[in-house]
């Protein structure tokens, strides 16, 4: 008795006019779903082709500062230093001067001696002053 019930109730709703409008519903989403289609493959397209800008633009910027780097490899300039480095060669007037291997500097070392002190055995002014000095205290 039920299913006879819910069929009336399904029969009296399949009129013309809901018919028409189921019809209208289903051609408006498919033409929504196709607009959204399109709209998400041309900004993906888009993104590939500012990528590709992209590129283009820094192979451009590689290219002159290539190009830059060969003229400066073939001005005058870049010959007299090459010639003074790898020839050991000076422009009249010019020194050599040789300086002494760098060493340690002492402050260095009295900060090395400072840090190798365990925190553990500084009494706790040392400590503050060390936080806030980097110094050991007396």
């Amino acid at each position: 008795m039920n299913v006879k019930r819910v069929w009336r109730t399904v029969e009296s709703q399949l009129t013309l006019n809901n018919g028409v409008l189921l019809v209208a519903l289903l051609i408006g989403s498919s033409w929504v779903w196709s607009t959204v289609d399109a709209i998400q493959r041309n900004f993906t397209l888009q993104q590939q082709v500012d990528a590709a800008n992209q590129q283009i633009a820094v192979q451009d910027l590689e290219n002159k500062s290539q190009q830059l780097e060969n003229q400066y490899y073939q001005s005058n300039e870049y010959l007299e230093l090459s010639a003074r480095a790898r020839l050991n060669k000076a422009a009249p007037g010019e020194h050599l001067l040789i300086l002494p291997p760098n060493t340690v500097q002492p402050m260095a070392q009295q900060q090395a001696q400072a840090q190798d002190i365990p925190i553990t055995q500084r009494s706790d002014f040392a400590q503050w002053m060390y936080f806030l000095f980097g110094k050991k205290s007396s």
